[in-house]
């Protein structure tokens, strides 16, 4: 991306005027040039933060102005684009580039909100899931573990994994590390 374009694109993003730089000489026929090349900056700055339908689709579940998406195009292409993940939320990227603490806390309540119903949306699809496996195998295992030879490993490591206790050898059981100096009469 041209410098111009840089420019223009982050004019745009931080609410600032688009300003042109000018040639050092200033016949007519480069100023002419300046005033063309100074159109097609913004012009291909608008076309690359001009609103398709896919945008204009996000603007509407994130519950934002056609006016705020285009300023989240535009950091999301610039600025963000350099330090961010590349799914970042058109409200985080307004939101990290507030422009006061009002705007900033609105922003903030959005992805709040946003997050809090992702949630619970998720817990209402596991408990749902839940319902069904159950309803669907009853409490038959979904892995079998019989046959497989004993592991290593700590209990705790296994019950998260789900390994049944019966085909684990802890190594710090006491019984896994021998005979305890109590039972052998020292003290």
């Amino acid at each position: 991306m041209n410098s111009t374009r840089t420019a223009a694109l982050l004019a745009l993003a931080l609410g600032a005027p688009l300003v042109v730089p000018a040639q050092t000489q200033t016949t007519t026929t480069q100023l002419e040039r300046t005033q063309v090349t100074g159109t097609q900056s913004r012009d291909s700055a608008r076309q690359s933060t001009a609103l398709d339908a896919h945008d204009r689709l996000l603007a509407e579940i994130w519950g934002l102005t056609d006016e705020e998406m285009t300023r989240a195009k535009v950091l999301l292409q610039g600025p963000r684009a350099a330090f961010s993940v590349p799914n970042l939320s058109p409200v985080e990227a307004l939101g990290i580039h507030a422009r006061t603490d009002a705007e900033r806390r609105r922003y903030a309540e959005m992805m709040a909100k946003a997050v809090y119903a992702d949630v619970q949306r998720s817990l209402a699809w596991d408990a749902a899931y839940q319902q069904a496996i159950t309803r669907l195998v009853g409490n038959s295992p979904i892995v079998s573990f019989d046959g497989l030879p004993k592991v290593s490993a700590p209990t705790g490591s296994a019950d998260a994994a789900g390994v049944p206790r019966t085909l684990v050898l802890d190594p710090s059981a006491p019984a896994a590390r021998g005979p305890s100096s109590r039972a052998m009469g020292q003290r």
